[in-house]
């Protein structure tokens, strides 16, 4: 059984209820239907659950309901009996439902007998276009693959390792060198796997084949094409077109997305709903550029110049010839692997919350990303896949330039902990499978828990 940590998000709703729809939003194949049934098993005594595409006949007839009451009763009548305080409902795949699946999930949620949760491979891109949507009605989370940390977990990494990580990350010393080395292994492995559920529980289970959990990469991005053909409608060429070309685009020295590789003189407006659709699918994560790296970083944003990544690196790596994925694996240091390691970087930025954003400047260089922490700094990220970590003129000039407040920045590559001081500033040097303790940069109230405000008092008129 694969641990996953939207099982605390699940935990943490129920213990909030009721009152709220739990949506789940992500990718196919990111393992939601699995996680929500052993959460349900776990903390419920009963248990019902509905596919919409699986289970057609009951889909059509739960969609047909009119009323809150009707709803219940044909729920009931599936299940074959009362539904109470102590069960759980799952609609499943609710994108295929023709109606306002959000309206349908208000009139449970107004019911209040059980608790409800719904989710769909592309539910997201069919949220955009719903305007009933219930406000208050509902906790929206987006599952992801595996993280780094989620992966060590289904390899048998104790827990004791791992809180020994995340210590060297707090007090920024370097981890004994045959624990380093184990883990740089191991995250190579996580690389070239990826963090899809099925990819990684097929490794497992085949004695350790990376081929199995490749098969399984590569039938994962068949499928997307298939549901491109199947759900974009009009718009299907040029979002196949978009979803193709993120390989190519990303081995480019300059990473940034072509337009023209999606449409001969393509312009962002006529093309921006396209790559949305691929954002909200959860297949694509894309990184707008960002003109200044000034707090908030959102004044500066140029939306239309962006990177586009893939959502797992495993299922790009199965889009790249075996010789990619055989280069990681050995740490060859003649084959340039920058993009892959980016996109690592960049799935665990995203599933910790952090928008996707680069920095480029004629003068000053490119940095590969650009993050506001819980304390509202701005702090430069740069990804090294060779030797040369500690080559970064572009980091460099963003620590040297005094308007800019940068406080510290990070490299991350596949050396040890360590940090040298540039400008008055710190550069931390941390390894690639530390990224998972970038939620320590996320969390935290930005001081609200501490700030006592004075009553504003009129007594005097």
């Amino acid at each position: 059984m694969l641990r996953r940590k939207m099982t605390e998000a699940l935990l943490d709703w129920k213990k909030a209820q009721p009152s709220k729809v739990f949506i789940l939003l992500g990718a196919r194949q990111t393992g939601k239907t699995y996680t929500v049934r052993q959460f349900a098993r776990e903390h419920y005594g009963v248990y019902l659950e509905v596919n919409f595409l699986e289970d057609q006949e009951n889909g059509a007839f739960l969609a047909n309901a009119s009323s809150a009451d009707e709803l219940v009763s044909r729920l009931s009548l599936i299940a074959g009996h009362e539904l109470g305080a102590d069960t759980l409902v799952f609609l499943d795949e609710v994108q295929e439902l023709g109606h306002d699946v959000v309206t349908l999930s208000k009139f449970l949620v107004e019911d209040g007998r059980f608790a409800l949760v719904l989710s769909g491979s592309l539910l997201g891109t069919r949220l955009k276009g719903i305007r009933s949507f219930p406000v208050g009605y509902a906790r929206v989370e987006r599952m992801y693959p595996l993280d780094f940390e989620e992966f060590c977990w289904a390899m048998g990494v104790p827990d004791g390792i791992l809180a020994e990580v995340r210590d060297h990350w707090a007090n920024k010393t370097p981890l004994e060198e045959t624990l380093h080395a184990k883990l740089v292994q191991l995250f190579r492995q996580y690389i070239v796997m990826g963090g899809m559920p099925e990819a990684v529980q097929s490794f497992l289970d085949s004695s350790r084949e990376l081929g199995a959990a490749r098969s399984v990469d590569t039938d994962i991005a068949e499928q997307y094409r298939y549901d491109i053909i199947k759900y974009a409608g009009s718009r299907e060429a040029s979002i196949l077109a978009a979803f193709s070309n993120i390989p190519a685009q990303l081995a480019k020295e300059n990473k940034r997305f072509m337009l023209s590789s999606v449409q001969t003189a393509g312009r962002y407006e006529r093309l921006k709903d396209d790559f949305g659709w691929l954002t909200e699918a959860g297949v694509s994560l894309p990184c707008e550029l960002v003109k200044e790296p000034k707090y908030p970083l959102l004044r500066t944003l140029v939306p239309e110049r962006f990177k586009l990544y893939s959502s797992d690196t495993g299922v790009l790596l199965a889009q790249y010839p075996l010789g990619a994925a055989r280069g990681i694996l050995e740490g060859r240091g003649d084959m340039n692997f920058g993009a892959v390691y980016e996109n690592a970087v960049a799935q665990q930025l995203q599933s910790v919350g952090f928008p996707l954003r680069y920095y480029q400047n004629n003068r000053k260089g490119e940095v590969d990303f650009l993050i506001e922490d819980s304390e509202g700094n701005v702090v430069p990220l740069e990804v090294k896949s060779g030797k040369d970590y500690k080559l970064h003129v572009a980091l460099n000039n963003l620590l040297g330039t005094p308007d800019y407040g940068v406080p510290y920045a990070i490299v991350f590559s596949e050396a040890n902990v360590s940090c040298e001081g540039r400008s008055g500033k710190q550069i931390y040097y941390l390894p690639l499978y530390m990224g998972f303790c970038l939620e320590e940069l996320a969390r935290g109230d930005g001081g609200w828990a501490s700030w006592s405000l004075e009553e504003v008092r009129f007594d005097d008129f």
